[in-house]
């Protein structure tokens, strides 16, 4: 099995918990909104449990941060067992530069713990969060507020609802390597110098796994987020100038 952050080790710990509870008791049991990476190391632990069955829902297709649901092995998972809920906050921002930060920080400004939010969405006006259902009620009462601009909320269905597209920007280079130190300081627009004190610092990631060793090798497809600036996507890495330097492109997303 592949590396444990400490992270992961606690997370797995309240897992074999949930675990240990479903087989006692015979009833489903739910984890908070994880990343990939947990989602990774959970179902390799878990697959491993006589006894039980489990599966992801994140409320959107394709969603990122997903909850896990274990049950007994005689029944099958369902998205409700999950407990979200998807609240769409729609207002006047035709002239505002929003962003996902921006929503983000808006719903974790009412004091609700990251672990209990899952993925965000732009939609026209506003955006689509996915949360955990015990919060739906204060969510719903809460005054969130963009950019000194008001939001109204309303109660969606899970998977009922059509994202905005995000393109991101495109940065198109050419670089000695796939150093992690050389895609971030090109993806975010950062000297270099500065760079590596931020990727020692623990603020950089590297596919929802922190990296702080500045010369990490990265590849094609990799996710790199930036605790605060958003992310990149290494999103092709072929083909070689006439000095053997590699063409990459970089898409950015704020």
């Amino acid at each position: 099995m592949f590396k444990l952050t400490i992270e992961a080790k606690n997370f797995l710990g309240r897992v074999e918990d949930k675990a240990n509870i479903v087989l006692r008791r015979h009833h489903e049991q739910v984890t908070e909104f994880v990343d990939p990476y947990l989602k990774k190391c959970a179902f390799e632990f878990l697959k491993k449990i006589p006894g039980i069955n489990y599966a992801a829902y994140g409320g959107v297709d394709g969603a990122e941060r997903q909850r896990i649901v274990i049950c007994p092995d005689y029944s099958e998972p369902e998205m409700s067992m999950a407990e979200l809920c998807l609240v769409e906050f729609t207002g006047k921002l035709d002239h505002i530069n929003s962003s996902h930060r921006d929503f983000l920080g808006a719903i974790l400004g009412q004091g609700i713990k990251r672990e209990k939010v899952g993925d965000l969405y732009p939609v026209e006006n506003g955006f689509v969060v996915v949360i955990s259902r015990e919060l739906t009620e204060f969510i719903l009462l809460s005054t969130i507020v963009i950019k000194g601009a008001s939001l109204e909320a309303q109660l969606l269905k899970p998977n009922r609802l059509q994202p905005l597209q995000s393109t991101g920007k495109i940065v198109n280079t050419t670089l000695a390597s796939l150093r992690l130190d050389t895609l971030v300081a090109n993806g975010f627009g950062i000297p270099r110098a500065k760079v590596t004190s931020f990727i020692k610092a623990g603020k950089v990631k590297v596919n929802w796994q922190v990296v702080v060793d500045t010369d990490h090798l990265c590849k094609q497809d990799d996710v790199i987020s930036f605790r605060g600036k958003g992310r990149i996507i290494v999103s092709q890495a072929s083909g070689e100038t006439r000095k053997g330097r590699l063409k990459v492109t970089i898409t950015r997303y704020e």
